[in-house]
């Protein structure tokens, strides 16, 4: 006997209507989720993944309180120097200090060229003015031999004048030779710690390094020579520069 299909059963299902709420209640639990994970992991970078960055920001807040406790004036003792030069050139000109630095050879061979006797105590009056002398410097050559030499000499150490020799050397060509830049540059060198203003009789150019390492240290440079006998980088480097032919009545004899 054969067996008929049975017939389905086309009974329809009802169907379920989820209202919105329903629907987004697993979105918004996978959201919440994500927002929980991404906390957490903003957490872990900031305070554990990244020591560095943290470091580095300590080191910028250590560099910013260093740079604003620069701002003192005493840290800069170049500018400080400067900042009392401005003050006393409104009034107070006499407690500038001031020391001099005479190269004697050069000095005498423009003297020389401009026919003029010098009057070394109207030179340190003409150069000092209001200001107050701490030091003045005169270097030559000598012949000892050469007793005028030795009397102008003496004179000079009882007037104010430092006076620091060297013996001249006698060249194979017949001619004679005493350099003294050295040292002029290392008295340079010491005194412009105690100076505010340093001035330098010579057109020396071999002197013009030295010069421009005194000036980094916040000291005034004055350069006076004869315009003919000077070098032009001693003049680039100087803080102002005095032809010595505008000088000529002030300290002639």
């Amino acid at each position: 006997m054969q067996l008929l299909p049975q017939p389905r059963n086309n009974k329809k299902l009802p169907l379920k209507v989820q209202s919105n709420a329903q629907q987004m209640a697993p979105y918004s639990e996978i959201e919440s989720k994500i927002e929980s994970h991404a906390e957490i992991t903003s957490n872990i970078k900031h305070e554990a993944s990244y020591p560095k960055v943290r470091a580095a920001s300590a080191m910028e807040d250590s560099i910013m309180s260093g740079i604003i406790g620069l701002n003192n004036a005493e840290n800069f003792p170049a500018v400080l120097r400067r900042e009392r030069r401005t003050f006393r050139s409104s009034g107070l000109a006499s407690e500038e200090k001031v020391a001099i630095f005479i190269d004697g050879a050069n000095l005498f061979y423009a003297a020389m060229h401009l026919n003029l006797e010098i009057d070394y105590t109207k030179l340190l009056r003409c150069l000092v003015k209001q200001r107050q002398l701490l030091r003045a410097y005169f270097y030559t050559p000598v012949d000892n031999g050469n007793d005028k030499q030795q009397g102008f000499l003496l004179w000079m150490r009882r007037n104010g004048y430092r006076v620091f020799t060297k013996d001249l050397v006698y060249l194979p060509d017949g001619s004679k030779k005493a350099n003294m830049d050295v040292e002029i540059t290392v008295d340079m060198l010491t005194l412009a710690r105690y100076c505010d203003t340093l001035i330098l009789l010579s057109g020396d150019g071999d002197l013009a390094y030295a010069v421009n390492a005194v000036a980094y240290q916040g000291v005034q440079v004055e350069v006076v020579s004869l315009s003919s006998m000077t070098s032009e980088s001693l003049i680039d480097v100087a803080d102002s520069y005095v032809d010595l032919e505008q000088l000529r009545e002030e300290i002639q004899k």
